[in-house]
């Protein structure tokens, strides 16, 4: 008897908790990759007393976290266990609404609590695409302290015709774009793509290996990590409000970045606790939308 098709709605709703200790070294490594003054602890301070970066939570939980034989050919763990078996090989960091109710503190335990909570599958200009929307619900010491919703979406496979002949150097710097109240240009070269790729654990080879993302999946250069990407704009969105408590960031991958590549983080207020904030990349085109939402 042959086994019929896979439902992809049967894994909707299965729920992964896992465990961790806050930590502080991972905290300053962050840090040190940002520039920002907390990237050293004073001497005679309490190193166990820093507070995470609001997205700190992301450098715990690795997904990769798992031994090499259950890695698959992008270099991430196989799908069919906890995540859906899509037969869309291309996967992409689409998104996160995140919610941070209480900050997180080196030393403390950390629950993260995961549930599938939706699979859609579409069709779009460039072929079949999924998206899976996970919640995740992080306590640090049994308090509720980040709920990060994160779409990921898979996409088809690269044409023949595109395979090998994308590579090419990255795109040349345009000017910061006008209409906007602040503006910070950054270069995410090779280097802090790979230092990224330690620090989270993650193991997807679009973000180092330069054959296998120019000629198996077609794009130009090493691939700028969504969540690095997002991490530097809320990082300069914080640089430029020093006195705000972000209370929620919410964000939409548009179009990749590349390694190499001028980024201008760009933000404007609108109204006393919304700010809009984007990612440009060159040419001027918006490669990550976002919002970032502070306590009144």
């Amino acid at each position: 008897m042959t086994n019929g098709p896979i439902d992809l709605q049967e894994w909707v709703g299965r729920q992964d908790v896992v465990e961790d200790v806050a930590s502080g070294q991972s905290a300053a490594r962050l840090a040190t990759l940002l520039e920002r003054d907390d990237a050293t602890t004073p001497p005679g301070s309490d190193a166990d007393a820093q507070t995470l970066f609001p997205l700190g939570h992301w450098l715990h939980f690795s997904e990769d976290d798992v031994p090499m034989t259950e890695l698959g050919t992008d270099g991430h763990v196989r799908l069919g266990g906890f995540m859906p078996p899509v037969d869309l090989p291309r996967r992409m960091w689409a998104g996160s609404d995140l919610e941070f109710h209480a900050p997180i503190t080196a030393g403390q335990t950390l629950t993260r609590t995961t549930t599938i909570e939706s699979i859609t599958e579409k069709t779009g200009g460039s072929g079949r695409l999924c998206f899976v929307v996970l919640c995740h619900e992080v306590s640090a010491d049994d308090v509720l302290a980040t709920t990060d919703r994160h779409t990921i979406v898979y996409r088809e496979p690269t044409t023949s015709g595109n395979v090998g002949s994308a590579a090419k150097p990255p795109r040349k710097d345009t000017p910061a774009p006008e209409g906007w109240d602040w503006a910070r240009s950054v270069r995410p070269n090779e280097v802090m793509l790979f230092r990224y790729s330690a620090l989270t654990f993650n193991s997807h080879r679009i973000h180092y290996d330069y054959p296998y993302v120019t000629e198996v999946e077609g794009y130009p250069g090493l691939v700028t990590h969504g969540p690095l990407t997002a991490t530097l704009l809320l990082d300069a969105f914080m640089k430029n409000h020093p006195e705000a408590t972000v209370a929620g960031y919410k964000f939409t991958a548009k179009s990749p970045l590349f390694a190499g590549e001028q980024i201008h983080l760009v933000g404007r207020r609108i109204d006393e606790t919304t700010h809009e904030v984007a990612a440009i990349a060159p040419g001027g085109k918006t490669a990550v939308a976002a919002t970032v939402t502070t306590a009144p």
